[in-house]
């Protein structure tokens, strides 16, 4: 265990308000690294309605999702760039076990752990998503129920790390997310509506600090930065973009930092759900292994 880290669990939220940009994927891939490759504990907690995160973990360690779909690309059935894969189900479980538990009105005081979390193995939890739950009705009763669920479960006295995968819109599951969370990450691809979505994102977690002020007196919600995701190897256009989006003055304005180390797209990822970089012999393993390194000393520079 890295020195760096603290000893209970940091919470943090891999949100964009733009779609379409790695996220899931950043979250996903880096959380399950560092669980495999440097042991760390991680809890994933999937509020993306879409429930790519929980139909990825699900098919890699063999379990099933009665409503959601297993859609496999048959160009990718005999991917000889994989050391693993998980083709049979171990169990089929319902939506009751998963994130809506957590989202319907009323208290939530008698939930226990085993009620809306799943142990993949001994380093890997999660919250999963569902298709059912219901993702587009405004609630402010239902804002804390994720911070009032890992509180009474005590959930950061027994991981390393808690990612949320947060919906890329403004919504109670976005509010509920941020008032949980120590820091949040912002994946993000270099293009022309980077600097936007940036500036909304930090409007919105401005938005939800003033409002929800008893939720940050204790702690406060920072920035770990931004991530460029999806990039192909290594092209001047993309460096240019890159070096126009850091030196603009709305971001100077803003003061975020952004890693220097990139997510790189691997043609793999939308093929197969299960499909993890870390447990392949693809090239963008190392890429994947210095961006981890850089997250881990971003908490010793940010604390």
């Amino acid at each position: 265990m890295t020195s760096t880290i603290p000893k209970e669990a940091k919470i943090i939220s891999f949100i964009n308000m733009k779609g379409g940009v790695g996220k899931t994927t950043l979250t996903k891939d880096l959380g399950y690294f560092l669980a495999t490759q440097r042991n760390y504990k991680i809890l994933f907690i999937d509020l993306d309605p879409q429930s790519n995160l929980t139909q990825s973990f699900f098919r890699k360690f063999g379990y099933h999702q009665e409503n959601l779909l297993d859609l496999i690309d048959p160009e990718a059935e005999d991917d000889g760039n994989l050391e693993t894969s998980t083709t049979s189900y171990k169990r089929t479980i319902g939506s009751d076990i998963s994130i809506q538990k957590l989202f319907k009105p009323g208290v939530i005081s008698h939930l226990k752990r085993g009620d809306c979390l799943l142990q993949l193995n001994e380093n890997i939890s999660i919250i999963p998503g569902t298709l059912k739950a219901i993702f587009s009705e405004r609630n402010s009763n239902i804002e804390n129920h994720l911070f009032n669920y890992i509180n009474q479960t005590k959930l950061k006295e027994d991981f390393d790390f808690i990612f949320i995968d947060c919906p890329p819109t403004y919504s109670n599951y976005t509010i509920s997310a941020l008032i949980t969370s120590d820091y949040f990450i912002t994946p993000s691809k270099p293009d022309a509506y980077s600097v936007l979505g940036i500036e909304m994102l930090h409007e919105v977690v401005k938005r939800v600090k003033e409002e929800h002020q008893v939720y940050f007196t204790s702690k406060s919600l920072k920035s770990l930065g931004v991530v460029f995701t999806e990039l192909a190897p290594y092209s001047k256009g993309y460096s240019d973009q890159i070096n126009e989006i850091r030196t603009s003055s709305k971001i100077n304005e803003l003061n975020i930092h952004f890693f220097e180390n990139h997510f790189v797209y691997n043609s793999y990822i939308p093929k197969r759900a299960e499909y993890f970089i870390s447990d392949s012999f693809s090239g963008t393993k190392e890429n994947l292994i210095v961006l981890a390194d850089e997250f881990e000393r971003r908490f010793s520079e940010i604390e």
